[in-house]
């Protein structure tokens, strides 16, 4: 009997052990598929990157990115909002990303409005759970050498050329990902930005530049 009864208990831990080993695996599967889609939708939003400032509600011009905001870790414009309903707003977003550090979760902010008024607020969007830790980093350079690191108070560029995101979770620790921005700007004496692109005479196809306001 007393054999019956170790084989028995020998079969129940190896099962035990396998349906473990099964769950550690199909976490670490989710785990790993939430971190790549929030890479993904951050690298969009930093692809369709365009050079527009805001005035945010108190009147106050914010540059075209920011990495000063008190709320947010980065704050900048993008193209490309999409407009299926065809309403009557510029297909550019201003959009922003946080870290409550205290409910480990990285979120994204948009607003509906460029320039906001005093009533304005963001719409947010759960990105990823566990986060511990989350950090942005621009670099200039030339697009060779993209080898120091972006100030707002660099005179030569009005953005950077490379976006380094740094993404901590419970599950997988650190990691990171460099994105290069699709299209350098620089910046022109009067202030605004100058796509690199649009000084091109071939490039006539720009079908943002209608909704660029």
């Amino acid at each position: 009997m007393s054999i019956f009864a170790m084989l028995g208990l020998g079969a129940y831990q190896m099962l035990q052990t396998v349906a473990d080993s099964h769950e550690r695996v199909r976490s670490s599967t989710d785990a790993f598929t939430g971190l790549n889609l929030a890479y993904s939708i951050i690298q969009r939003d930093f692809n369709q990157f365009a050079p527009r400032a805001v005035r945010d509600e108190y009147g106050e011009v914010l540059p075209t990115i920011n990495f000063e905001h008190e709320d947010y870790i980065i704050e900048f414009t993008r193209r490309g909002w999409r407009n299926p309903a065809g309403r009557q707003r510029s297909r550019l977003q201003r959009v922003a990303y946080s870290l409550d550090f205290e409910e480990e979760t990285l979120t994204r902010h948009f607003w509906k409005v460029l320039d906001r008024a005093e009533d304005s607020e963001p719409i947010s969007q759960l990105l990823l759970e566990g986060v511990t830790d989350f950090r942005v980093t621009g670099f200039s350079g030339d697009e060779l050498a993209i080898d120091r690191e972006f100030i707002l108070e660099d005179e030569e560029v009005a953005a950077p050329l490379a976006m380094e995101v740094v993404i901590s979770t419970n599950a997988l620790g650190e990691s990171y990902r460099l994105f290069q921005m699709v299209e350098p700007y620089l910046a022109e004496s009067g202030g605004e930005s100058q796509n690199l692109a649009d000084s091109n005479p071939d490039n006539s196809d720009n079908p943002d530049v209608q909704d660029e306001r």
